[in-house]
């Protein structure tokens, strides 16, 4: 029986440990770093989405969609991007261009292109799909260079076509990979005109090739070190068989197993914590092994400072989303946080849940106060009212809809004590109105109504804003009355 000599079976036990480490090594880093990236740019994409479509004024998005939708719809032959080597698409594309000059699509253009130059999206535009036909066509593009114009389209994703028979739940992310784009990360999100009613949808694609080509030129570069690591390791096994690199050899090889066992995304110390001072190639190979330790290292490092770079990014999107919803002058929400609200007070009102309320408040003197004593004192009378509806509803959302206008969703404590806020809220401005110590402007007036929802006469939010509304006025005309 042919015997294998030691060298050879030492050479062999290398070849094999180095082999599978830097098998692992590459699988695994890639797969990880590939389904983080994945990961993180579809929340981002989708967040990007959102804050685009509660950012665009819906109304106004309604009627440059119509105009497009319109000429679709009449068109005899439609073409989609696909064709566009057929002679007859230049003059399809040719019956949109005009409504590039309209005024809606240029306040609506120029608004997404900001948050598109404030993000650094690589492409925002609005599209509306056409179910029948399963076609997504084209509104606004906020590119400045090879511009989509209005009314081009492209055949919807096999993966959207799912969703378009219910567009308010919108588009999911999704990946696409086409010779054309690459890597390409798309979200959508709908956007609502002021009836609450899906018009189009706001899309951002985000472009992963320049990360994917990153990583794989390094995953090239590890492959190739680890390569001639392994061929270095192979020679040196079989050059030195002497009994005295055996015990070298079984320390790096204890060391290798321990390496394999870790988590792909840890820093490991394995090679690094060995010494082994035979002046030879086993201390080359020791020192070859440390420097890929040190480069995986560096990789892994790396992997997680992207990662962070991306939930910064994510976290500044948050911060955009939030200020899109705040009043600047007040700080509490704004009309489109609480367009928002009242879209998800239907939802409740859907499935049962109705004990809630709306209360209206509306400042008085607001023109007096600016045409006498400035601006500066009507902003410090807002002010005032905002704290005071604040102090007051400590439980409930408040909104400032208008210049001078408050709405409150009663919840809570709030809608079960509502009798005697409103009683306390009168009293604190009757207060107000005979304390000596304060400006005249900070001695505010304001009228207040409310209603609660009611099953058997309400079938939606909005009727019960138009009730607290209305009692609001009739309590406007009392106090005037009563003044006069």
């Amino acid at each position: 029986m042919m015997k294998i000599s030691l060298g050879r079976k030492i050479a062999f036990l290398i070849i094999s440990v180095a082999v599978l480490l830097s098998g692992i090594c590459i699988i695994v880093s890639g797969a990880v770093n590939r389904k983080t990236m994945e990961k993180e740019y579809i929340i981002t994409a989708d967040s990007m989405a959102a804050t685009v479509a509660v950012t665009v004024d819906g109304d106004r998005m309604q009627k440059i969609t119509e105009k497009v939708m319109e000429i679709y719809d009449n068109a005899d032959d439609k073409l989609s991007n696909e064709e566009q080597e057929n002679p007859d698409f230049e003059a399809y594309a040719g019956q949109y261009l005009h409504l590039m000059k309209d005024e809606d699509y240029l306040i609506i253009r120029d608004r997404i292109r900001k948050i598109q130059d404030v993000s650094e999206v690589d492409c925002v535009y609005t599209l509306y799909p056409v179910p029948e036909d399963e076609t997504a066509v084209y509104i606004v593009d906020a590119a400045y260079d090879d511009i989509v114009t209005p009314g081009r389209f492209d055949m919807v994703e096999e993966v959207c076509k799912q969703y378009l028979d219910d567009p308010k739940q919108g588009f999911p992310a999704f990946v696409t990979n086409t010779p054309e784009y690459g890597w390409v990360v798309t979200a959508c999100a709908p956007i609502y005109n002021s009836n609450g009613e899906v018009v189009c949808f706001a899309a951002v694609d985000l472009s992963m090739n320049d990360v994917l080509e990153k990583e794989n030129r390094f995953l090239f570069m590890l492959t190739g070190i680890l390569l001639i690591l392994t061929a270095l390791i192979c020679l040196l096994s079989i050059l030195y068989v002497k009994y005295k690199i055996v015990k070298p050899i079984n320390m790096l090889s204890e060391a290798a197993g321990q390496y394999g066992q870790k988590k792909s995304d840890t820093v490991h110390h394995e090679f690094s914590s060995i010494t082994i001072h035979t002046g030879d190639e086993l201390e080359i190979l020791l020192h070859s092994m440390i420097q890929m330790e040190k480069d995986i290292d560096n990789y892994i490092e790396n992997l997680t400072q992207t990662k962070a770079q991306l939930t910064s990014a994510r976290q500044q999107v948050d911060d955009m989303h939030e200020l899109a919803h705040m009043d600047s002058l007040t700080g509490i929400r704004n009309r489109l946080a609480y367009d928002k609200e009242m879209l998800l007070l239907d939802n409740d009102i859907q499935v049962g849940r109705h004990l809630f309320g709306i209360a209206m408040i509306d400042l008085n003197f607001l023109k007096v106060i600016n045409d006498t004593y400035g601006h500066e004192c009507g902003n410090s009378a807002i002010i005032a009212l905002t704290e005071l509806i604040c102090e007051i509803f400590a439980h409930s959302p408040v909104f400032r809809i208008g210049g001078d206008e408050f709405a409150v969703i009663l919840k809570n404590n709030d809608y079960r004590k509502i009798e005697t806020l409103s009683e306390k809220f009168n009293q604190r401005l009757e207060q107000l109105k005979t304390d000596a110590a304060l400006q005249p402007w900070e001695k505010i007036s304001a009228a207040f109504g409310y209603a609660l929802f009611d099953k058997e006469t309400d079938h939606c939010a909005e009727d019960v804003f138009k009730r607290a509304d209305k009692n609001m006025y009739e309590r406007k005309k009392a106090m005037k009355a009563v003044r006069k």
